[in-house]
């Protein structure tokens, strides 16, 4: 989808120090091969805080940045991709409530990894230039995995979990990059591959690993009818819907693929970060921030902000660059944003962020 007249006004992100993944083999918790073939350094694990608090702090941040008063809101986004809270509570809620406190809509989307990507689409739709209280939409995300509910480390052979929360302020005024295009693509038929032999009635519920995604996708290999290729070939169909999708959303935002400067992509480790983003969109991996995610983990609804806000305050993209998003969830399901740098981080009200 074409963009026009959204920016990027704020960016917030809260990540804790990382555990070293040497540390976490050490101690058992990472098996010493897996450890070696993820490509990881550390990954970012918060034991106190919960996900709604690292996205207020996140949240807190990218809205000094952004300069809006309270009022100019139309709404706030929170996702996440694990538990936020309680059941039968509103995470987006107490973000609202904490970071702007006003009576607006707080809502959540269950798009998985891909939620913050969409939130922004959804924020082109919210935002009316000039109209009062319709100005800007604050979008958060956060996940902590610091449970023993969940084990981060080996739930996945794609990604080792990591906590963070982020946070963007999506603006009609103004900001440090323009949004020019955004969107997704699924491939539905693939949907079993993170459902498995799972229940969809009653749900089916894991108390000690609530996702399985390694075990779920095994099941659905071996599933009836189940042909020898069916992994690679899935793969394949992911491949060929990122880089299709890739290729709609640069035209879309009229950017040559030449003309993309860096990419943020989802915090896969390595052979799957090559595999399903980087080789479908024949990028080099020094063009990614691999360099930054293989730092934190898979920061699931928020790599591509982390990866964005460690590009634009490092200085390593500046006015008139281009920067591609892309993400992937379950669905299966691609998504791409294009954003244009308009300010560097020393421009912006002459503060480095």
């Amino acid at each position: 989808m074409k963009v026009e007249g959204i920016h990027l006004a704020g960016i917030g992100t809260y990540t804790p120090s990382p555990t070293p993944v040497e540390e976490a083999v050490r101690q058992g918790l990472f098996e010493p091969g897996a450890a070696r073939e993820s490509g990881l350094l550390s990954v970012a694990v918060e034991p106190a805080l919960s996900a709604p608090d690292m996205a207020v702090r996140a949240a807190r941040q990218a809205l000094d940045q952004a300069g809006h008063d309270p009022g100019d809101f139309a709404a706030v986004v929170h996702n996440g991709a694990y538990y936020q809270g309680p059941g039968h509570w509103s995470a987006p809620h107490y973000v609202l409530h904490r970071a702007l406190d006003r009576p607006i809509p707080a809502f959540g989307i269950a798009h998985g990894c891909l939620a913050v990507l969409t939130s922004l689409q959804l924020a082109a739709g919210l935002l009316e230039p000039g109209s009062p209280g319709r100005q800007a939409v604050l979008i958060t995300g956060a996940d902590n995995f610091s449970t023993p509910m969940f084990d981060r480390w080996n739930d996945s052979e794609l990604a080792v979990f990591a906590d963070s929360g982020v946070a963007l302020v999506a603006s009609t005024r103004g900001g440090f990059a323009a949004l020019k295009a955004v969107g997704s693509r699924s491939a539905p038929e693939l949907e079993g591959i993170h459902r498995g032999n799972d229940s969809l009635l009653p749900p089916a519920r894991y108390p000690d690993h609530p996702w399985r995604a390694a075990s779920r996708r095994q099941e659905w290999a071996e599933r009836p009818g189940a042909g020898p290729r069916d992994l690679l070939d899935s793969v394949n169909r992911f491949a060929e819907l990122v880089a299709g999708l890739a290729e709609r959303t640069l035209a879309e935002a009229g950017v040559a693929r030449e003309a993309v400067t860096r990419v943020a992509p989802t915090g896969f480790s390595e052979n799957s970060l090559h595999t399903l983003i980087l080789d479908p969109l024949g990028l080099p991996v020094e063009l990614s921030t691999w360099d930054h995610l293989r730092t934190l983990g898979h920061a699931t609804v928020g790599d591509q902000v982390l990866g964005l806000a460690h590009l634009w305050r490092s200085g390593q993209v500046r006015h008139g660059d281009h920067v591609l998003l892309v993400g992937a969830t379950e669905g299966l399901e691609a998504g791409c944003a294009v954003l244009e740098i308009t300010r560097t981080a020393r421009d912006t009200e002459g503060r480095t962020w």
